[in-house]
């Protein structure tokens, strides 16, 4: 764990001091931006200002609760967040390509803290008291990997989501329903390729929401719950459109887990579904006609846009469910070779995806892509404690370890 927060040290310290040129004296006093409003606030700052340090302090206070209580882990999490932020910030005075501002220091803090209450969420703690955990508990299993699953149906929504800004004009209304509209009208104008990734990626998520629930609960329904509420957000959500695509390839996930209610291997047909939609989504061609080379600079693409921060989202999760998948299937003794194995496995793959987009039009190779399938594979693994715990509930017997499904 001490390993990941450095990891995203140095990725904060990468990204916020890219292009690392174009040195030159600041032209106000160091530390004028703290009492100077910003030059221009923009979405996609706000956004990514936040969302940026979240890992940083996810996996500091997984680290520090693991010997100390979690209300000072979170403290320090918050304060080497802002003292990390106070820092770049005030290089980038020193770059005329960056604008240092008092918004994004205190946005790095909250996303430093949101990381930390979202660690204390995966490590089983109590954040929202006892009620709250027990009405959980009736409806989730309890333990690292329940808590993995749930982080990966969040990173899915968030991915389909973000830049997470609702509005209710009536022209963000039109354009979320303008691609599903066109599509009504001219049903040839479907993409085959995204409605087979829609519907493999939602079928595999909804085994996975079937792990995630106690015997007797209504999985599915939820799931479709779930859903349901991502595509209606697409519609407010600004810059999203819901598709037809997304709307057939939901109906198609759920007419599969109707007819596989009773699928024993849920976690090896879960990894197959998630692959296969990523696999599908690689090879399709895009919307242009172009043809680009390939990136070797990491996150060159990524930054400084929310299209950016959703091209994150949408590569990095898909292994984390899988790595999900895997750690469920896989006994303990022999999860180490697993990880070493499926890494060197999914490099290669994903950089045999990302090299072929080369000569795919609208399509554009980056080695980012390949850096961001693997941290999405090694993450899940990384959280110690048991796969699944017991817990008593008001009037209930103690529950063993859940078998795997």
């Amino acid at each position: 764990m001490r390993r990941l927060v450095l990891v995203f040290l140095v990725l904060i310290v990468y990204g916020s001091l890219y292009p690392f040129g174009g040195w030159s004296e600041p032209p106000a006093p160091l530390f004028s931006f703290l009492f100077a409003s910003p030059a221009r606030v923009e979405k996609a700052d706000l956004v990514q200002n936040v969302l940026a340090y979240m890992p940083f302090g996810l996996f500091m206070v997984a680290w520090l609760m693991r010997s100390t209580r979690f209300g000072v882990a979170l403290l320090t999490a918050a304060v080497a967040g802002g003292v990390l932020s106070l820092a770049m910030e005030s290089i980038q005075q020193f770059l005329p390509s960056r604008d240092a501002s008092r918004i994004d220091l205190v946005l790095n803090i909250a996303g430093s803290v949101a990381g930390g209450m979202l660690a204390s969420l995966l490590r089983g703690h109590t954040l929202g008291g006892p009620r709250l955990a027990a009405v959980r508990a009736q409806w989730l299993r309890s333990g690292t990997l329940p808590n993995l699953g749930l982080a990966a149906l969040a990173l899915w929504a968030l991915s389909q989501t973000s830049p997470l800004v609702p509005t209710f004009d009536i022209g963000q209304v039109r354009h979320g329903l303008a691609l599903l509209y066109h599509a009504l009208r001219e049903p040839g104008s479907m993409q085959p390729a995204q409605l087979l990734t829609y519907a493999c990626y939602l079928a595999g998520l909804g085994l996975l929401a079937r792990t995630l629930t106690r015997d007797g609960k209504p999985a599915l329904p939820l799931f479709g719950a779930l859903v349901a509420c991502v595509l209606l957000l697409k519609i407010i959500v600004e810059g999203r459109q819901l598709s037809l695509e997304a709307v057939a390839g939901a109906f198609a996930a759920w007419m599969f887990l109707l007819a596989a209610s009773r699928l024993r291997q849920a976690a090896w047909m879960g990894m197959a579904l998630i692959g296969a939609g990523f696999v599908v989504s690689e090879l399709a061609p895009g919307p242009e006609g172009m043809v680009y080379g390939f990136n070797w600079i990491p996150l060159m693409g990524q930054m400084r846009s929310l299209s950016g921060l959703q091209n994150i989202l949408e590569i990095f999760w898909p292994f984390f469910a899988i790595a999900y998948f895997a750690r469920l299937a896989t006994p303990i003794g022999h999860r180490q070779p697993v990880v070493v194995i499926g890494s060197a496995a999914i490099a290669a793959l994903v950089f045999w995806l990302e090299w072929s987009q080369q000569g795919l039009p609208g399509r554009f190779g980056d080695i980012t892509q390949v850096l961001l399938a693997c941290a999405g594979w090694i993450i899940p693994w990384t959280f110690a404690g048991p796969d699944f715990s017991a817990y008593r509930a008001p009037g209930e017997r103690c529950l063993r370890r859940a078998p795997d499904r």
